[in-house]
């Protein structure tokens, strides 16, 4: 959880183990986006919601399709637009690193 939620919600700032951590590939995210032509996905409108609450102040501009998984001036990329656990979790460890930029 992020340190700034964990504040807002008077608890203990949690962070999961080893097993549930995605381990670090550089080969699966970038921040910039990918060369090759992208298409727009359109998430369900419940998720979009979500997703530009989790990242408050910053908005979700555009959504598309990539072979990697990245954050760039509002336009995120996603590598399918029906997510698996694994790419759950990378997208939330991006989304939480730039954060912790702002």
């Amino acid at each position: 959880m992020h340190p700034r939620y964990a504040a807002i919600f008077g608890i203990e700032n949690l962070e999961l183990n080893q097993h549930f951590q995605l381990q670090p590939v550089d080969e699966q995210r970038s921040d910039a986006p990918s060369a090759a032509p992208q298409v727009n996905i359109e998430l369900s409108t419940t998720l979009l919601a979500d997703l530009n609450r989790a990242i408050a102040p910053l908005i979700i501009s555009q959504v598309v399709q990539s072979n990697k998984l990245a954050w760039h001036d509002g336009q995120l990329s996603l590598p399918t637009q029906q997510l698996n656990a694994d790419n759950k979790r990378a997208l939330w460890t991006l989304m939480s690193t730039h954060l912790d930029n702002l």
